[in-house]
């Protein structure tokens, strides 16, 4: 249906602008349509009420018309200025129009400059701040273009293309911008930009806080802590090289009620009078089919920094717990190099490959506990794989390179002395299991029930237990874990427990294969552009609702994804495609429909 013309009406003053007025109102009429124009000249009968009559003429017009040529100001009678008295015309209809709030064009004829406010009365003051359209005799035609394309809201023919190109480009924005976003979250999540604000981490803390709502970890018969407290202090002193014929004790009673595997969080690098006892302990145990696991700190040369008589013994990696909040994690294993050499060639290597730096392989306590004993290296996809006495694999991931942070003094600071830049590192993800499964019985012991005056364990009572021994004094080797909203404390010898309790079940806590992501941001960026565009007659509240309800969704799903498989997105790039998508569509349509676009 065609727009309908506007009604317009023309102001003018005759000692000024007559002949403007009348060339301006055939233009007009010829283009609008005579019954869409008003002036005063024959549109007036004889006997009719000159008030009357442009008081109704200016009420039905849509615009008024102001000419002003370079008299309108200044014209006077015997009384004084015009513009000055009440009862001119001039000033009474476009006194009118701004009360009726008019649109109102003053049009600037024969040279005519814009009056300022301080030059009007105060009735028509508000004319001065209206835009002023020139007339020019020397270009009327293209200056009476350009007022109709005003008048009819019409941009010029050069904004009319800048207008369509400006449409297109739109267009073509909303429809590449989809692919465009998924890419961007690609790179944020290349470059880890929501892990290095720790937006990404806390979303996978609540991930996992909330997939152990819909199913805990469960926990294996197998492991058993054996923690030393303030009881253990009083009566042996405080904790020290003192306690190894403590330990040695432990030890003996421990093999004698069947463990499988004793592990020690915990190291033993300074001499101390009880040596002998530990390690002739060890080498009971070791007859007896008992495996015992002690912690190393650092390395000396290649070696581990270990007291003599533990040469032989099984040491393994005791760091654990870094990272932010629940999302904590711990090394399966790490790579140790040896520093760089002169860049030789391998003797007698027809490729020249580099000399290989990797001094030495070293496993966890955790990883060494569940019969982890070879750890092979797929150096093309920086992979390694954990593997059994019997061939079974236990854990495989991803290798990454050790970096250290700086603290507040700008210190280098390394959680985990041993490991240095530049060593690789294979970590895993901690799934944990409840807090009180590893502070009762039948998964936790006292230390004084194995080696105390009352002591109550019996033979056979552990009969094929991993048994973990570790401090647990409060305020001594503990982790701030975030669980969701809330937190809490645990012990280095717990955080080692859900290791070996993920390994024992098979739990494997990883992310979503790479390419798999990026489809997913692909497609989380095609919902965003699909809900801001889905029924554009849908009210805004509706619309955020839509949106809202989308997001609670693909959290769920996530979460039990990872409840039952393991597996963590990037909920942080997803959710950021979805959102941006959404509000740049939005934006991208809201420009398409002030400029005219599809």
């Amino acid at each position: 249906m065609a727009k309908e013309a506007p009604r317009l009406f023309i102001s003018y003053r005759r000692e000024d602008s007559i002949a403007y007025a009348g060339r301006l109102y055939d233009h007009l009429s010829a283009h609008f349509g005579a019954d869409r124009v008003f002036m005063d000249i024959g549109q007036i009968a004889p006997g009719d009420d000159f008030i009357t009559v442009l008081d109704h003429r200016v009420g039905a017009s849509d615009i008024v018309i102001a000419l002003i040529g370079p008299e309108w100001l200044d014209a006077h009678n015997e009384q004084g200025r015009r513009l000055d008295q009440a009862d001119d015309f001039v000033r009474y209809e476009l006194a009118a129009a701004l009360q009726q709030g008019k649109r109102l064009i003053p049009v600037l004829v024969g040279g005519a400059r814009m009056p300022d406010v301080k030059q009007l009365p105060a009735a028509i003051g508000a004319l001065a701040r209206h835009q002023a359209h020139p007339l020019d005799d020397t270009r009327f035609q293209f200056d009476l273009d350009a007022l109709i394309r005003s008048i009819e809201r019409r941009p010029s023919l050069l904004g009319q293309f800048a207008q369509l190109m400006n449409g297109e480009r739109i267009r073509k924005w909303r429809r590449y911008s989809v692919a465009g976003i998924a890419l961007l979250m690609v790179l944020f999540a290349w470059v880890q930009l929501f892990d290095a604000l720790r937006i990404d981490t806390r979303i996978e803390s609540y991930t996992m806080a909330l997939g152990d709502l819909v199913a805990s970890v469960p926990v294996s018969e197998r492991i058993v802590i054996a923690g030393f407290d303030e009881k253990s202090e009083a009566r042996l002193g405080s904790f020290g090289p003192a306690w190894r014929r403590e330990h040695a004790r432990a030890i003996d009673r421990l093999v004698d009620a069947g463990a499988g595997v004793i592990v020690f969080d915990a190291y033993f690098e300074r001499p101390s009078a009880a040596d002998a006892e530990l390690t002739a302990a060890i080498a009971r145990a070791r007859q007896r089919g008992t495996q015992v696991i002690v912690g190393v700190n650092r390395l000396i040369g290649e070696q581990p920094a270990v007291i003599p008589g533990l040469a032989g013994v099984a040491t393994g990696l005791l760091c654990v717990g870094g990272r932010l909040g629940y999302a904590s994690v711990a090394p399966i294993a790490a790579l140790k190099l040896a520093p760089p050499a002169t860049p030789t060639a391998v003797a007698g290597s027809p490729d020249g490959a580099p000399i290989d730096r990797v001094s030495r392989k070293l496993a966890a306590i955790a990883t060494l506990a569940v019969g982890g004993t070879t750890l092979a290296v797929d150096d093309q996809r920086r992979e390694l794989t954990v593997v059994s006495e019997t061939g079974k694999t236990l854990w495989q991931g991803p290798l990454q390179p050790v970096t250290t942070s700086v603290d507040g003094s700008g210190q280098a600071r390394n959680d985990c002395p041993l490991l240095s830049a530049g060593d690789d590192v294979a970590e895993s993800l901690i799934r944990l299991a409840p807090l009180q499964a590893w502070r009762q019985a039948p998964q936790r012991y006292d230390y004084e029930q194995l080696t105390g005056p009352a002591a109550t364990i019996a033979a056979g009572e552990l009969a094929g237990k991993i048994v973990l021994i570790g401090d647990a004094r409060a305020g001594n080797d503990q982790f701030l874990v975030r669980r969701g909203l809330g937190s809490e404390l645990r012990h280095g010898v717990e955080l080692h427990a859900d290791i070996v309790n993920n390994l024992l079940q098979g739990i494997h806590v990883r992310s979503l294969d790479p390419l798999l992501q990026m489809l997913l941001m692909v497609a989380m960026a095609a919902a965003g552009g699909w809900l801001r565009l889905f029924r554009p007659a849908l009210r805004p509240l509706s619309r955020r609702l839509l949106v809202a309800a989308g997001v609670l969704l693909y959290l769920a799903l996530t979460v039990l994804i990872h409840a039952q498989y393991g597996v963590l997105f990037n909920t942080a790039y997803h959710l950021g495609a979805l959102l941006l998508t959404y509000w740049l569509v939005g934006r991208l349509a809201t420009a398409g429909a002030g400029s005219g676009g599809a």
